[in-house]
């Protein structure tokens, strides 16, 4: 019964996908030939719908874009993620459809204004729709029937996470386990399962206990679980030689081989690293264009008036991997010999005036989108600390070198959420890591553009901590 909602689910998913592509379709000729029938009789158009729609559905059955098993676990990111990748497919394909035929000619506006409707208007559904289904599996709808094997801690941990969220949409009928060893009132033993899975249509089965230990009893559970349409899922216990700190783990194939990550690092992914750089260098180039062309001599200007010395302050600081490079910032303070050992602290006398408002406006940190094209900072990051505070803090804060993984940036989750100035204090550091590790096992092309508008906004209204 689960597995027809589910199918029914991913045709309403397609169903509705087409008719807002097509409807997108129509909209964008109106807009760019002022009436359809302007076009109606034309056969390219007509060709060119076709082939959107047939690429549409090659590229959701190859990425299995409709299957809903996980969607239910799942927040709008992920959702708008994937919907992003997808479409991303079907423009590469549409106009490599549109080289490959010749003789017609079309307007690539037409394409431009059908994907930028169809994205609003299917963002716009889908989210809907999620927000709605997700408020009637809080009421107890569309609910899965599940029962846990074994009462270790990660099965406790487990049971107690869907019940928090009962939006996920699975109703917990209870443990199963050996009665004298449970740690918690069980529904019966593991003789019991069977049965009890078919008087109460039990729809997933969660194993917890170490299969070795029962190879012959787990062989004889899956195939009734294959045979009687009931979903078998394993809850593996690791926590005992790992730490807490670790809140995720990624499984990644070797082979046939699973291995466990000890933490999610999406930016270990090829395609995501490309992703943040293409991000980066387009953002790099548009600053530059729109704003650093002319606000870098006049900020240049005022620097020179304030004091003898150079413009820019050119520093080694840590980057990734821990390799060193040259960080360039607008100098903020007196020439001296302290430089590159002593940190800036409130109503330092070394801050001229010009350096005083640059720094607390961020304005000092600019220059460091030549270091984005170069390659050697990203927009978004961990901040880069000189190589003295490197060395010390990796000895008293805990994990911190682990922020090393990824590249440095201009901004970075710690400063979005207020944490940037004078880090002497290993308790603010420690937070700022905190941030920082967050950042990198979380990270996300829209966390990038979020955290850049936090950033922003931060600089609009002012920050106290910045000196």
């Amino acid at each position: 019964m689960v597995r027809r909602y589910s199918q029914f689910l991913e045709l309403v998913y397609f169903l509705v996908d087409i008719v807002l592509l097509n409807v997108s379709f129509l909209i964008a000729i109106f807009i760019n030939f002022d009436r359809i029938s302007k076009v109606s009789d034309d056969r390219k158009f007509a060709m060119l719908l076709v082939a959107v729609n047939l690429i549409w559905f090659m590229v959701t059955t190859v990425t299995n874009y409709y299957k809903s098993e996980k969607e239910r676990r799942t927040g709008y990111e992920h959702l708008v993620f994937r919907f992003l990748k997808v479409l991303a497919f079907q423009v590469m394909l549409t106009f490599t459809y549109l080289i490959l035929i010749k003789g017609y000619t079309f307007s690539r506006l037409q394409l431009g204004y059908t994907y930028i409707f169809f994205t609003v208007l299917d963002l716009g559904w889908r989210i809907t729709f999620e927000t709605y289904l997700k408020r009637y599996r809080a009421r107890g709808g569309n609910y899965r029937r599940i029962i846990v094997i074994g009462t270790t801690q990660a099965s406790l941990n487990f049971v107690k996470e869907i019940q928090e969220h009962n939006e996920f949409g699975y109703r917990f009928f209870g443990y199963f386990d050996d009665p004298e060893k449970s740690m918690v009132e069980v529904e019966g033993s593991l003789e019991d399962v069977q049965s009890y899975c078919r008087k109460h249509n039990i729809d997933e089965v969660y194993f917890a206990l170490h299969p070795s230990d029962m190879s012959e009893y787990v062989d004889d559970l899956l195939n009734f679980c294959n045979d009687n349409l009931v979903r078998f899922r394993m809850v593996p216990e690791f926590s005992s030689y790992i730490s807490k700190q670790f809140k995720k783990v990624n499984i990644e194939y070797y082979g046939s081989t699973p291995i466990l990550s000890i933490r999610p690092e999406p930016l270990d992914n090829l395609y995501n690293r490309l992703l943040k750089r293409l991000f980066d260098i387009a953002f790099a180039l548009l600053f530059f264009i729109i704003i650093g062309w002319w606000l870098f001599p006049i900020i240049a200007l005022f620097v020179k008036l304030s004091s003898t010395g150079p413009v820019f302050f050119i520093q080694k600081r840590s980057g990734e991997g821990n390799e060193e490079f040259w960080c360039y910032k607008f100098r903020t303070m007196k020439v001296n010999a302290e430089a590159d050992t002593k940190q800036a602290t409130k109503g330092d006398p070394r801050i001229t005036r010009v350096g005083a408002f640059l720094r607390k406006t961020n304005l000092d940190e600019l220059p460091q989108f030549i270091n984005v094209l170069l390659g050697d900072m990203s927009v978004v990051g961990p901040r880069p600390h000189m190589l003295k505070h490197t060395e010390e803090y990796s000895k008293i804060v805990n994990n911190f070198m682990v922020r090393h993984f990824v590249k440095p940036g201009i901004t970075g989750a710690a400063q979005a959420n207020g944490y940037r100035g004078d880090t002497t204090d290993p308790v603010m550091m420690e937070k700022r890591v905190q941030y920082d590790l967050w950042y990198l096992e979380n990270w996300s092309f829209w966390l990038d553009v979020k955290i850049v508008f936090l950033t922003v906004w931060s600089m609009l209204k002012g920050n106290e901590n910045a000196f």
